[in-house]
């Protein structure tokens, strides 16, 4: 299927936190799911207005990135906005406006699209910016899949009357060659010598922003394991590793059960760099309610061994709930990322783990990251 066409409309201001988000869209781009346009992607010889136009009336996905900036912005009200929200309104786009600073959209002309993040808490104002950027880019995704859902349910077109068949210098007749969009399905087809080079230029700075988040990802590595007073994973190895979540088909939910969530932060941090969403929760009974009433469900459980709960004859708050989850007749994998350093009490508990029905413990963020890694591949 070909890709959604989006189109970025923002204001110059906000180009870091535009960028940002592409960086985290860059998954999507590279297997191919939507194919972003932003000013940026202008090259030489193009108008300018020209190409904002043509990229503004043709995109599938308009995301409008809100700001202070982006409502004083008289080119984005007058242009960019006006056409949005006219295509919304004769259903020829999907517009969807993305809070990045907290202001006043009461009265605006977008404010009953529904917009992100969840509950439009403002990018800017989330501890993690990359979990916000997790959440954007979660609700992106369920935006594309609509789009695609509604390209799949659309009837074909009706084919064009045949042309006349034109005459040869020689008097002969003479097929027509079909124009590019007589193909069906060939929504690119007819795409311009300009349009081909601004969507290889903003492949190479898509590509580019992915690095960087890949680069990202094994520094946050490396801080958890230095904070953790462990050796950390070797550069190449952590990109690999990000290479391998990178790849994998679905976007995946970890539920992260421990009583000091802060402690995990830059492990949290480094899976939201890849799209993978972390939900946390401090308590056993906390975790089996989250399992038992999200809709949308969990790949992965990672617990911590010890929690201040009642402990109902189990050794440890950890093993509770893995026993409470080896009842279910489903559930997904469990991890345990704990402290026992020492050998023998490290071995300790992974034998008594493993015959509980853990599939791994780790105590350094490289192991645990290859369990993770291993256990959502399988999952």
């Amino acid at each position: 299927m070909e890709p959604v066409d989006l189109f970025y409309s923002y204001a110059h201001e906000d180009e870091a936190l535009r960028d940002e988000l592409d960086g985290h869209l860059a998954l999507l781009r590279r297997k191919g799911v939507i194919r972003p346009w932003h000013d940026r992607g202008i090259v030489p010889g193009q108008q300018w207005d020209q190409a904002i136009d043509s990229q503004l009336t043709s995109a599938d996905l308009i995301l409008l990135l809100v700001s202070k900036d982006f409502l004083n912005s008289d080119y984005i009200w007058g242009k960019e906005l006006a056409t949005a929200m006219s295509r919304a309104e004769h259903g020829d786009a999907s517009v969807v406006p993305v809070l990045l600073r907290a202001v006043d959209i009461e009265d605006a002309p977008f404010a009953h699209l529904q917009g992100l993040p969840t509950d439009l808490r403002p990018v800017t104002s989330w501890p993690n910016r990359d979990e916000a950027w997790t959440d954007v880019a979660k609700g992106i995704r369920r935006t594309v899949a609509g789009i695609q859902q509604r390209w799949e349910s659309a009837p074909p077109p009706a084919p064009a009357a045949p042309s006349a068949p034109r005459t040869s210098d020689s008097g002969a007749a003479t097929a027509r060659a079909p124009a590019p969009h007589d193909t069906l399905g060939a929504r690119s087809g007819s795409r311009s010598v300009h349009s081909r080079a601004s969507d290889a230029a903003q492949e190479v700075r898509a590509e580019k922003l992915l690095r960087r988040m890949i680069g990202s990802f094994a520094d946050e590595l490396a801080v958890a394991a230095r904070m953790r007073g462990v050796s950390a994973m070797a550069g190449a190895d952590a990109e690999r590793m990000a290479e391998a979540l990178i790849a994998m088909p679905e976007q995946k939910r970890v539920l992260w059960v421990d009583d000091k969530p802060e402690g995990n932060r830059h492990e949290i941090a480094a899976l939201a760099k890849l799209q993978i969403e972390v939900v946390t929760v401090t308590s056993t009974e906390e975790a089996l309610a989250r399992l038992d009433g999200d809709a949308e469900g969990f790949d992965l459980v990672v617990s911590d061994w010890d929690r201040p709960e009642a402990l109902d004859g189990t050794p440890s708050a950890g093993l509770k709930l893995l026993r409470a989850l080896a009842a279910r007749p489903q559930r997904p994998p469990v991890v345990f990322y704990h402290g026992a350093f020492d050998p023998a009490l490290r071995s300790g508990r992974h034998d008594t783990l493993l015959q509980a029905g853990a599939f791994g413990e780790a105590v350094a963020p490289g192991e645990l990251l290859a369990l993770v890694q291993t256990a959502l591949k399988s999952s």
